[in-house]
C-alpha cells in the first residue's frame, strides 16, 4: 500500500471519508495494522479527537497542519544533576528550541519518543559519546504542567535492548508506551540525577507530532 499522507492520516483519525469510503476504509486498516504510518504518526492518529473541535475543523479545512516534532534542549551536567528542560531558560539556537520551558501558543505535541545524548566535552558538541556507568546508573523524570508524568525512570531506558535499543532505531531513543498530549504553553520539566558526581553535558529530545495553524 502506497504511504499514508497527513491529509489522509487526519481524515481518517477524525472519523472523516469525505466521498472516499474505499480508501479512508484502506487507510484505517492499514493503521490499524501498522502499515503505511510511522509510530509518531499512529500514536497521533489514536489521539487526534483529544484536540479542540476547532483545531480538528482547521485541519480538516487545510487551514492547520501536522508535522514531525523534534523539541529539545541542552545543559551541563553540575555535579550530580541536570536540569534540561526549565522555566527559566530562553530559546537559544544550538541550546534549546523550547522557549522558557513552554510550547509555542496554538503547538500541541502528541509525544511519543524521548531521545537523549551525551558529550563529555562542551554543550556545543557532537553527542555522539557512550554513556559513562555514573549516566546509564541515574533516573530521569520528565514534569508536564507540575505533574510528574514518568517519575524516576532508569537511564537505560535509552540505551539497551531490553529497552527498545536496537540497530532498527537511533541510539538513545525510548518510545515510550503511554504517549502523551502536551497542550501550549503548558510548563514542561526534563531532568536527571547521576549516583555520584559526573562531568559532561547532556541534549534531550521530545519527538513525536506537532499541530499547529498556518
Amino acid at each position: 500500500m502506497d504511504d499514508l499522507t497527513n491529509e489522509e492520516i487526519i481524515l481518517a483519525g477524525l472519523g472523516e471519508v469525505d466521498g472516499r469510503r474505499g480508501r479512508m476504509s484502506k487507510v484505517r486498516r492499514a493503521v490499524k495494522s501498522e502499515i503505511g504510518a510511522s509510530p509518531y504518526r499512529r500514536h497521533f492518529l489514536e489521539r487526534v479527537q483529544k484536540l479542540p473541535r476547532n483545531l480538528q475543523q482547521e485541519l480538516m479545512r487545510g487551514k492547520a497542519q501536522i508535522s514531525d516534532a523534534p523539541y529539545y534542549a541542552t545543559a551541563e551536567i553540575k555535579g550530580t544533576r541536570s536540569e534540561l528542560i526549565k522555566l527559566s531558560v530562553s530559546e537559544e539556537t544550538g541550546i534549546t528550541n523550547i522557549d522558557n520551558g513552554k510550547l509555542n501558543k496554538d503547538r500541541y505535541l502528541t509525544l511519543s519518543g524521548i531521545r537523549l545524548l551525551f558529550d563529555k566535552d562542551s554543550i556545543n558538541g557532537s553527542f555522539t559519546d557512550p554513556f559513562p556507568a555514573e549516566l546509564l546508573n541515574g533516573e530521569w523524570e520528565l514534569e508536564l504542567n507540575g505533574q510528574t508524568v514518568f517519575q524516576k525512570q532508569p537511564i537505560r531506558k535509552f540505551f539497551d535492548g531490553f529497552y527498545g535499543y536496537n540497530t532498527t532505531k537511533p541510539f538513545g531513543l525510548y518510545l515510550v508506551d503511554s504517549p502523551k498530549v502536551v497542550q501550549p504553553q503548558t510548563p514542561i520539566e526534563f531532568n536527571v540525577d547521576v549516583p555520584s558526581e559526573l562531568k559532561g553535558y547532556l541534549k534531550v529530545f521530545l519527538e513525536g507530532i506537532s499541530v499547529y495553524n498556518f
